[in-house]
């Protein structure tokens, strides 16, 4: 009877005893055990990571909490802009007028508010950040 078996490795066939071509299917399956376990572990911090950098994490308390600290600086960066500003974003964003509505108020084109607009975000948003 003939005990050995045939197996491919590094490309060409070699005749090996059963034991060790056994052998050596058992510890490739290892291997690949090892690469799944470790290719789900990767995955799943990898996935942790992701999310803990995003907000689709939820945390209530700490989203609360940090909405309202922006609310706070954006406020108080409003505050400190001049009184055609605030009018101009209260205009817009509280009375829910539209560009052309403010402009006519002003007596302005719709144009000439948008870019108004634009100054006072980018005002903003580099004073709250």
């Amino acid at each position: 009877m003939n005990d050995n078996v045939v197996i491919v490795y590094n490309g060409e066939q070699v005749s090996v005893p059963k034991e060790v071509a056994d052998f050596l299917e058992q510890d490739r399956k290892r291997e690949q055990a090892q690469e799944k376990q470790d290719a789900r572990h990767l995955s799943k911090s990898e996935f942790e990571t992701v999310l803990s950098g995003l907000e689709c994490v939820k945390r209530p308390v700490e989203d609360a909490v940090l909405r309202n600290l922006r609310l706070e600086n954006l406020w108080g960066a409003i505050a400190e802009l001049d009184v055609q500003g605030q009018n101009l974003l209260s205009l817009r964003y509280i009375g829910e007028l539209t560009m052309e509505e403010i402009g006519q108020i002003y007596g302005i084109s719709r144009m000439a508010v948008s870019k108004r607009l634009k100054k006072l975000h980018e005002k903003l948003g580099s004073s709250v950040s």
